[in-house]
């Protein structure tokens, strides 16, 4: 606990915990929505906030950045337009007053800007046949499909979204419009489509195309968005299969899922991603590389508490290239589900040629929608 304290500063430990305290007693049950007389069309509101605490040793070794600052703040709408026709949309504002390593310094704390992080609209003909367009979270792989609201660990994988810059995406997003359903009686995901990708001059590059097929053994996954874990509400085994594809880039992956309630009604949840990206002369800022992501976790459900585990490899094909990797260990607590959480991680950077970096990080989540 000494180093704990000593490593976020003591002002920094007492503003988490008085933030905590003051949401412990929070209870959000019901959701924020205005219905339309016939109850055809509504639309509600929320919000997802992430408070976090971090420690970080520089890249040098030779000193800890410490910041208190919002990861995430997120104002979501969504509802339905008619009968089949829905919506959803939220803004981002991320790492809202964080300094961390910047050698801004202090002009770079709260620099960042509020912008549409999601924004579409879904037609529904039936459970088995769905168009969806706007800014789409593509399914490159099941994490990066996941929901920043329901993750297992404290968040994303920081190799998950190395496509996001070069292929000029938005936190994992593009424009474009997809197809998805659910065939077999839903034991048959698929999700195919056409997105914007990098266009170059005069926006003559072809198309970006994705494509994801998953089976699901048992129960699957039905939402827009898969989540890190069910509380025991479900019992899904997902075997999924993406593509990523512009020019003569491709991402091809493969990954597992489960999320398996026990008779004492504790969770068994674990997920394996593995992605391979070759940029090739189409995004040369995506050299040949292999992309594992793993975690773990046990759900104690009288405790309401779960430890986790996280590991992430960036392998890259060329010996110029430093490997690259990530691993952490923490505790949830969840004092409501997804409505309101608390999470400590232990983590630590490294690779070819690099200093360790330890990280410690304490976040604060709270979500309605």
């Amino acid at each position: 606990m000494y180093k704990i304290i000593k490593t976020f500063g003591a002002a920094g430990i007492s503003a988490v915990i008085l933030i905590a305290v003051f949401l412990l007693p929070i209870q959000a049950n019901a959701q924020l929505e205005i219905k339309s007389a016939d109850g055809k069309s509504s639309i509600k509101f929320g919000i997802l906030g992430h408070f976090q605490a971090e420690s970080l040793t520089t890249p040098d070794g030779s000193a800890t950045s410490k910041d208190l600052y919002l990861r995430r703040f997120r104002l979501c709408f969504g509802g339905n337009i008619m009968e089949n026709l829905s919506f959803f949309a939220d803004t981002e504002s991320p790492n809202l007053g964080k300094v961390g390593n910047s050698a801004a310094g202090a002009t770079a704390k709260g620099s960042s800007d509020a912008f549409l992080s999601d924004a579409y609209a879904t037609y529904s003909f039936s459970n088995e046949f769905k168009v969806e367009a706007g800014m789409i979270l593509l399914p490159v792989s099941h994490h990066a499909e996941q929901s920043s609201a329901s993750l297992l660990g404290i968040d994303f994988g920081p190799y998950t979204f190395i496509w996001n810059d070069p292929t000029s995406s938005r936190l994992g997003r593009d424009y474009g419009m997809q197809v998805r359903g659910y065939l077999g009686n839903n034991h048959f995901e698929y999700r195919l489509g056409v997105f914007q990708g990098l266009r170059g001059a005069n926006s003559t590059n072809p198309y970006r195309i994705t494509a994801r097929a998953v089976y699901y053994p048992f129960q699957h996954e039905s939402g827009f968005f898969y989540s890190g874990t069910y509380f025991g509400d479900k019992k899904v085994l997902a075997i999924g299969m993406s593509l990523d594809h512009q020019g003569d880039y491709n991402a091809y992956g493969a990954d597992i899922f489960v999320d398996y309630p026990l008779a004492s009604k504790d969770v068994i949840t674990a997920q394996l991603d593995y992605t391979n990206y070759d940029g090739g002369d189409f995004i040369t800022a995506i050299p040949k590389q292999n992309v594992i992501f793993a975690e773990a976790g046990y759900y104690f459900q009288a405790l309401k508490t779960g430890p986790f585990v996280q590991v992430n490899y960036d392998n890259m094909d060329s010996e110029s290239l430093n490997d690259k990797h990530f691993m952490q260990v923490g505790l949830a607590y969840y004092v409501k589900g997804q409505t309101l959480n608390i999470k400590l991680g232990v983590g630590q950077f490294g690779g070819d040629n690099l200093e360790d970096q330890t990280q410690l990080l304490l976040r604060i989540q709270a979500f309605i929608f």
